[in-house]
């Protein structure tokens, strides 16, 4: 039992299952609900038939008083559009690639050669090509830290740098995250802290990075630049509760979702595929998104992760 639940008067009782492979999936593909054969929607253990840990699904673990605090330093950020999420946005669709350009490369300009492409180079309206290939447009944000990574040395996040408060507050977050995966998979929480550096932690969590979705229907992907062996976690909050129905994570190749509300957090391994099912916006009560043309929901999800070679950053002060 969790000792801060306990003081709420609130048990969390986790089953335990086992789960095997069912099905192969194909990375950029989304899997609807009907995918699935099983919805988990309370708290829950699931392992491998190796006996490795798929999941831990805590119900309720950021505390209610906070969640006001957080959506307010998270979600400008989280609400930024981005073209560089690659296979997690699905294969590439030609109303949603940049919209200076006006050819794919390598295809008739309805849609690219290759259609199982997800990350594209395009012809820009002056005939040059643009060098950086790009994916289809979403809401996502990052704070925290990087590793060395395409050229660059061990850093903050331009975002954290520009934005103190807001950073701080997000280190509050994750150190609430870090409590719940302590008191429930402290095997993993353990073996990240060992393998990280403590002038790139999110406050006293074991996470150095965050990436912050906003309305964002992942297709099924793997996770990338994380600690190779570790678990990453999962947290929702949302700007109204109970304003869309669906966009569970799924594990599509063991065909079980996970119904990951507003205070959930879940542990898992992200170097499975996983995809969430899709979203249904319930109200008008949020603006329009200029992506879908459809009210936003209002769900912020919240990945807190190790980098894989943050451990071998040099400290601040060299």
């Amino acid at each position: 039992m969790n000792a801060r639940y306990a003081e709420e008067k609130y048990i969390i009782k986790i089953k335990i299952m086992n789960y095997s492979k069912k099905y192969k999936c194909l990375k950029a593909d989304f899997y609807d609900l009907e995918h699935y054969d099983e919805v988990i929607n309370e708290s829950k253990i699931g392992y491998k038939e190796n006996g490795d840990v798929l999941f831990v699904f805590v119900k309720n673990a950021i505390l209610k008083e906070n969640r006001e605090d957080y959506i307010t330093a998270i979600k400008s950020n989280a609400k930024t559009k981005t073209k560089n999420r690659g296979t997690a946005s699905g294969v590439a669709v030609v109303n949603r690639l940049p919209k200076d350009a006006v050819q794919i490369c390598k295809a008739d300009g309805s849609e690219p050669a290759n259609k199982r492409l997800v990350s594209v180079q395009y012809k820009r309206a002056d005939g040059t090509i643009c060098g950086r290939c790009q994916s289809n447009a979403v809401r996502c944000g990052c704070a925290g830290y990087f590793d060395a990574v395409a050229g660059l040395p061990c850093r903050m996040v331009g975002w954290s740098t520009k934005n103190p408060a807001r950073h701080l507050k997000l280190e509050e977050l994750c150190e609430e995250i870090g409590k719940t995966h302590k008191e429930n998979e402290p095997k993993s929480y353990e073996f990240q802290m060992s393998k990280s550096h403590k002038d790139y932690l999110m406050g006293q969590s074991p996470y150095s990075t965050l990436t912050l979705n906003y309305d964002f229907r992942t297709a099924a992907h793997i996770d990338r630049g994380d600690l190779q062996n570790s678990l990453s976690t999962l947290t929702i909050l949302e700007e109204i509760e109970n304003n869309y129905e669906g966009c569970y994570l799924g594990l599509p190749e063991y065909k079980i979702a996970l119904n990951v509300k507003s205070g959930d957090t879940l542990i898992f391994d992200a170097h499975e595929y996983h995809a969430n099912t899709e979203m249904k916006v319930l109200s008008d009560k949020l603006p329009i998104d200029d992506l879908t043309g459809n009210p936003f929901g209002g769900r912020i999800s919240i990945v807190a992760y190790l980098r894989n070679r943050i451990g071998d950053c040099p400290s601040m002060s060299e």
